[in-house]
């Protein structure tokens, strides 16, 4: 799964790691009986429930570049 950006690496139990594309780790999309998250590495909670792990990838790739997480990587 990826978009322009961001990449993820699935793991066990519907887990997947978000990376920048030839960049750091960002944060984990994750399953629960309630539906799909996302939580940004370094970040106290999980953002809002998304219906799909592909939905929480987008909703990261939003966030990450509305906060300027990817401009450094972009810079390099």
């Amino acid at each position: 799964m990826q978009t322009p950006r961001l990449v993820t690496v699935e793991l066990p139990n519907r887990r997947f790691v978000v990376r920048v594309k030839n960049g750091p780790r960002l944060g984990t999309i994750f399953s629960t009986a309630e539906g799909w998250y996302y939580q940004f590495d370094g970040t106290p909670r999980e953002g809002p429930l998304c219906r799909a792990p592909e939905e929480a990838l987008g909703i990261m790739e939003a966030v990450a570049e509305h906060e300027h997480m990817l401009e450094a990587d972009l810079r390099s």
